[in-house]
């Protein structure tokens, strides 16, 4: 099943239409959530992001709009498509309703929900690091645009054939000025003398959802967190990298050109990580 705009549907019921904004233009953007115990995990910081991208591309949102109602409708279709108490990847998909050129004959948005069943709620750390290195064939711009999860995500799939074809585990895009914005899919940190670094908001990268939750976990544990430029230097000076989002928790790279890396603050973190969603879903009940 999907949910269109909030209602139940079967998936070959589902038609594309030739004048849809995502498909013309990628006119929208998407949300990546996870849903764990049938709850969606770090719910007010997925609807904070969808409604300010919303507002940055003069979508206008349901009558309806509120966070008891964005839940309501991610939980319906995950727990009728893999039931009760389910474990879940959710695709949020959110673009301006058919019709115009570049222009739009209306402002209104639509939504489409997609749901994919998970073995478990608990975040698991990757066994084997990642090897990473450097996207060098297209740079991303940072402006209004660069924090979205934008339905138009050429250069990640250009980043990912790339990545896919030099046998790498993840591969970074650099910002205009030549430092570090994210990975095709992740936020990134750097651990260095026991502290966090990650880009500044003003390097390019999407506005990461588990981003915001590692820094918000560092605080509260006494961890200091620094947001600022990165360079490729500063990776082959860190203690550690780990990637972050909202699906895969957190992933620790072992290699980055020449340099090797171990995980252990990337365990503590994931430690901490589990012991948050734990909380969640025992006061969830």
């Amino acid at each position: 099943m999907y949910s269109l705009n909030g209602q139940l549907i079967q998936q070959d019921a589902f038609a594309l239409s030739p004048a849809n904004r995502a498909f013309r233009y990628g006119d929208g953007v998407f949300e990546t959530i996870r849903v764990a115990g049938g709850r969606v995990l770090w719910a007010p910081l997925h609807f904070a992001r969808v409604t300010k991208a919303a507002a940055t591309l003069c979508l206008n949102l349901p009558e309806q709009w509120a966070l008891p109602y964005f839940e309501e409708v991610i939980t319906a279709l995950s727990t009728t498509n893999h039931g009760k108490g389910c474990h879940a990847r959710v695709r949020f998909s959110l673009f301006r309703e058919d019709g115009g050129r570049y222009a739009p004959i209306t402002n209104n948005a639509a939504f489409l929900i997609e749901s994919e069943g998970l073995d478990q709620g608990l975040f698991e750390l990757n066994n084997k690091g990642l090897l990473i290195g450097i996207y060098p064939e297209i740079r991303k711009p940072a402006n209004m645009l660069s924090s979205l999860k934008s339905i138009n995500a050429q250069l990640y799939v250009l980043a990912s054939i790339y990545k896919r074809n030099k046998d790498l585990g993840d591969i970074l895009i650099l910002n205009e000025e030549g430092f570090v914005a994210e990975a095709t899919s992740s936020n990134i940190f750097l651990v260095k003398g026991g502290r966090l670094i990650t880009p500044a908001p003003d390097q390019g990268a999407v506005e990461g959802i588990m981003q915001q939750v590692i820094c918000r976990l560092a605080t509260d544990n006494d961890i200091l967190v620094k947001a600022c430029p990165v360079s490729p230097d500063d990776l082959l000076a860190a203690d550690e990298i780990f990637l972050t989002n909202a699906i895969q928790g957190i992933r620790w790279v072992m290699g980055f050109r020449q340099k090797r890396y171990y995980n252990n603050f990337s365990r503590k973190m994931m430690a901490l990580l589990n012991d948050q969603v734990r909380a969640f879903l025992d006061h969830e009940g």
